[in-house]
């Protein structure tokens, strides 16, 4: 497909502009993204993670800290803490206790240098990385600038409105990532590209047309590559969850029912975001007062349904999987036994295998499309028409845009990770030439201010050597000159007076 040179230049860009050049606008209001819902997604989140057990809460914490200065911070405190313990109980030393003890000491004071000048170091860095990532002075492979990050959107919110309360400012950073999706899903669907600002140019430049068509290539792929584990799980997991659930509705109708009408009541509101906190909610009132797990499972299911999107016609989707349920609960609570539920379930993972085949045959399709070099518009529209046949599609509500567009996002933060993870480590090597020689500096003062005693012990020990090995130099060399006798004397004398 041939593409003509276009001149960029229009006003929304040059407002995208601005974002680098501390101007007095963020993007154009000339196209209003639909975001305008009181609460997003990432405040459900937040309210959600409040009613989290605080093991969930730890091992998500623990998922998000990683990278280069973490690893140095845990690879310090392990050089800091474990090594030190097996330098003083070695029992394979023949070094006397307090040697140990002095050598012992040198390792957490050693890791303590390390996170101070290799931390010191490897943060200014990485933030140096990103904050260039975002202004697009690293080259397309880095370019962040039609996807900046929250930290760079406040800051420059800030920087614009002085005046604005940390709230106004954080309001303000959500606005701007709102616009920025939005023209970002605009420009795949109008010009099959992404557009990028490269170094503060002053025109918007398009993505180079190989990568682009990569992109496309890899986010299709990953989605057949799901929809593959999808069918697997299906085969396995999921016909084991489905006999678990469908048991469960065969031997607690009445309570399912129950659950099921509280959540239909909840949906009357037709406000998504007030669903939203409201199923929240209920699944920590049913956690405190320990609900049977299929009800939590299944309404935290129904929440997620509606936790990424601020549209209230996905109430509908959330109603429809209730209307489901309640048909489930009224034909499993009819079979007399469990077999009778293993059978009716297997019947239905066939068939969902089926439309899953089905599926992945149409993704197949797409992938042939954009091979192609079939258009993001017109992959849309294979979507839209398959979507009347398809009722697996219907339910996944695929925005195919969508997916490209966090695909991307994906492989940028894949190649901004590699970048300060390989910088990462010249700069550590680099401070190697400052920390060694400030610990040979440091360590031996620690020393004799904080353990005088081991300090000096040493330094007697290190002496009483030096005489030891003179006198068996004067045993085994009896023929040695006076002076070198005189020496020795004079030595122990001095060792005396101290």
């Amino acid at each position: 497909m041939k593409v003509e040179k276009v001149n960029y230049n229009i006003p929304i860009m040059q407002e995208q502009q601005k974002l680098h050049t501390a101007g007095n606008n963020i993007v154009s209001a000339r196209y209003n993204p639909n975001f305008s819902g009181k609460y997003n997604s990432e405040d459900i989140y937040k309210e959600l993670m409040k009613y989290m057990p605080q093991k969930v809460k730890l091992m998500l914490k623990v998922k998000e800290w990683t990278g280069e200065v973490q690893n140095i911070i845990i690879n310090s405190i392990g050089t800091g803490l474990i090594a030190p313990i097996f330098i003083k109980y070695n029992p394979l030393s023949k070094t006397d206790e307090d040697t140990r003890t002095y050598s012992a000491w040198r390792q957490p004071v050693s890791a303590f240098l390390a996170i101070l000048t290799q931390v010191g170091a490897t943060m200014p860095f990485n933030n140096k990385v990103k904050s260039m990532a975002n202004q697009g002075k690293l080259g397309q492979d880095y370019n962040m600038t039609p996807y900046m990050d929250d930290k760079y959107l406040k800051k420059l919110a800030k920087k614009q409105h002085p005046d604005y309360t940390k709230a106004q400012i954080a309001e303000a950073a959500q606005k701007m990532k709102a616009e920025q999706l939005e023209e970002l899903l605009k420009d795949l669907r109008t010009k099959n590209t992404v557009m990028f600002i490269e170094d503060g140019k002053p025109n918007k430049v398009p993505m180079d047309p190989k990568r682009f068509h990569e992109t496309l290539l890899s986010t299709i792929e990953q989605m057949i590559k799901d929809e593959s584990a999808e069918k697997d799980k299906n085969d396995n997991t999921k016909r084991n969850f489905r006999i678990r659930r469908s048991e469960y509705y065969r031997t607690h109708a009445d309570k399912a029912n129950a659950h099921l009408e509280t959540l239909d009541r909840i949906f009357d509101s037709g406000d998504i975001e007030k669903v939203k906190k409201e199923l929240a909610s209920k699944i920590s009132e049913m956690k405190s007062q320990r609900e049977d797990k299929e009800l939590i499972k299944f309404t935290e299911e129904i929440f997620k349904l509606g936790d990424k999107s601020n549209d209230n016609r996905t109430i509908n989707s959330m109603r429809d999987k209730v209307q489901r349920a309640k048909g489930y609960v009224h034909d499993y609570s009819a079979m007399t036994n469990k077999d009778q539920v293993i059978e009716r379930v297997n019947r239905s993972i066939e068939g969902r295998v089926t439309d899953i085949d089905k599926t992945l045959k149409f993704f197949n399709k797409v992938k042939e499309a954009i091979e192609n070099n079939k258009t993001v518009y017109e992959i849309e529209q294979m979507f839209t028409k398959e979507k009347v046949v398809n009722k697996r599609l219907q339910e996944k509500s695929i925005d195919f845009a969508l997916k490209v567009a966090d695909q991307l996002k994906k492989q940028t933060k894949s190649c901004i990770d590699g970048y300060k993870q390989v910088g990462g480590i010249f700069v550590s090597l680099a401070t190697l030439f400052v920390s060694c020689p400030l610990l040979n500096w440091v360590y031996p003062r620690f020393m004799a201010a904080v353990f005088p005693n081991l300090s000096n012990g040493k330094h007697k020990k290190d002496t009483s050597n030096l005489i030891e090995q003179a006198n068996n130099t004067n045993k085994t060399n009896p023929t040695a000159d006076n002076s070198s006798k005189t020496q020795n004397s004079d030595t122990k004398k001095k060792v005396e007076v101290k």
